[in-house]
């Protein structure tokens, strides 16, 4: 019971941001389709506690049909932690068992994914921008599947 309460004061707390960023919502999750891409936000609850993870993905059309895939059907995927400026805060933000103001919680979670996650998923809205964001920086923590790394490799798509 527990586990759902948050998970929903959760999404109530990131929907206005994600919302007005273009990202449409189904439980859990939001996406947001361009012509080359789906952009993914995915809450999910550890099985250790009360604590949730943010998980952000990336999924190339062209490699794929699905309209709205989930996070782990992804071509690109990262946790929102791997991102943020300090990630011993912003997990402790997301666990329900270290004690806070609401207001607190609420206010700096949706910052943090204004500021981290929303850029991550603009960056690689398309392929061009992917090819360019993995040039300059590859995150040791973005998992990339094969098929991603070949399209990005090729010259082909924008």
């Amino acid at each position: 019971l527990m586990a759902s309460e948050n998970s929903k004061w959760l999404q109530h707390a990131l929907a206005p941001a994600l919302k007005a960023a273009g990202c449409g919502k189904a439980g859990a999750t939001w996406r947001r389709t361009n012509a080359a891409t789906v952009g993914v936000l995915n809450l999910q609850g550890s099985q250790w506690g009360p604590s949730f993870y943010v998980n952000l993905g990336v999924y190339f059309r062209a490699l794929g049909d699905r309209e709205r895939p989930s996070e782990a059907s992804c071509h690109i995927r990262i946790r929102l932690s791997e991102l943020v400026p300090n990630r011993e805060r912003f997990n402790s933000l997301l666990d329900f068992e270290k004690p806070m103001q609401e207001n607190v919680r609420a206010r700096e979670l949706e910052t943090l994914v204004i500021e981290n996650a929303v850029p991550w998923l603009d960056a690689l809205s398309t392929i061009s921008g992917a090819r360019q964001y993995f040039s300059v920086q590859r995150p040791a923590a973005a998992w990339v599947t094969k098929e991603a790394t070949a399209l990005l490799a090729s010259s082909e798509g924008a």
